[in-house]
């Protein structure tokens, strides 16, 4: 059994470290992939480092391990978000989070390092408080995001992903539950690294492909560049027709409420077909943001009127559409790279505003 649990936690570290290498040459411009690479690292400890042989890790490396595998949940956080939203960027709030939990976590530091027994019981159920909120944050953001995302894919696995995530954690939980931390049984922690592994096998064939051209010594078949826009089949021109009359001749983007089923519905057409057309012809992943991109075009015009020097900001944000200032205020700072307040200024000023 010990062998086994051996196999299953190294295997997972192989994989983790294999994993980690493709990210750095491959996708590190992906944000997402980034976040990916650093939760696979705060991994290795988490399956690697606390065997039941005390042959696993040189203590050096499992010192700065430990140091990032305290941050496993937030990391897995990060990735969660930075996964289903395309626009996620860490503020101050993500920050303060992984502060919180650094800190509880530099309480129980002889735990994590040496795998001694608890100093301070306090912090570890306050994580433990914590690690619900996360989770539970994780699971409403995969299933609530799910209504605006229009990558047909993904909206298919935020479901999967949910329920593994609460599947782990209830796992995870239990163990704590029943067996304390750090002194569950043989058989259980076996089983544990093996649900681990299988888990990891499964990220490696999700990420990566493998390319047979390079066995026949042949150069990869050139692809049409991914910024075409495929042709439209003359059901998919008629729906676009429709779907531009509602959008720009009754100007629904008006509409703060409006939303993907409501759209589909007054064009008459199911509600998939609307999402791949907005996706796949018009290049939006996000509901929202197509609706955000004429927003800001009527936003930004009013910025610039003269005769509309005197509106309040917040009143030019739900004239264009916008359910609340804070959403107008973060739409704009991503699409524009400045407050709408400085691109006021700036177009009064005569100045040209940076444009992305």
């Amino acid at each position: 059994m010990e062998t086994l649990e051996l196999f299953f936690r190294f295997a997972s570290v192989t994989l983790l470290l294999v994993q980690i290498g493709l990210i750095i040459r491959d996708a590190w411009d992906v944000r997402a992939a980034r976040f990916g690479a650093l939760l696979s690292i705060a991994l290795i400890d988490v399956v690697g480092a606390d065997t039941h042989n005390s042959s696993a890790i040189p203590v050096a490396m499992e010192y700065v391990l430990s140091a990032l595998s305290m941050n496993t949940a937030v990391f897995i956080w990060w990735f969660s978000l930075s996964l289903f939203d395309d626009d996620f960027r860490l503020g101050r709030f993500d920050w303060a989070v992984a502060f919180v939990w650094f800190a509880l976590g530099v309480f129980n530091y002889n735990d994590f390092v040496l795998k001694q027994e608890i100093s301070y019981p306090w912090a570890a159920y306050a994580r433990s408080v914590m690690a619900v909120a996360i989770v539970g944050h994780i699971i409403y953001r995969a299933l609530a995001g799910r209504l605006n995302d229009l990558v047909e894919e993904r909206r298919r696995v935020r479901v999967l992903f949910a329920f593994s995530i609460a599947a782990l954690f209830l796992l995870d939980l239990s163990s704590e539950l029943t067996f304390g931390f750090h002194v569950e049984p043989l058989w259980f922690s076996t089983i544990e690294h093996g649900l681990f592994l299988a888990v990891i096998v499964w990220s490696v064939f999700w990420l990566t492909r493998f390319d047979k051209h390079v066995l026949m010594f042949e150069r990869v078949p050139s692809s049409p560049a991914e910024t075409v826009q495929p042709a439209l089949s003359p059901k998919e021109q008629l729906l676009h027709q429709k779907l531009v009359g509602v959008i720009e001749g009754e100007k629904a983007y008006l509409e703060p409420e409006l939303s993907i089923s409501t759209l589909a519905e007054r064009i008459g057409a199911p509600e998939h077909q609307v999402r791949a057309l907005i996706n796949k012809a018009m290049g939006h992943r996000n509901f929202r943001s197509y609706l955000n991109s004429y927003r800001m075009i009527d936003a930004k015009a009013a910025l610039a009127d003269p005769a509309k020097a005197d509106q309040q900001i917040l009143t030019i944000a739900m004239d264009a559409g916008f359910a609340s200032l804070s959403s107008f205020n973060r739409a704009f700072k991503e699409t524009s790279g400045q407050t709408p307040s400085a691109f006021r200024q700036a177009a009064f000023n005569g100045k040209p505003s940076p444009q992305n």
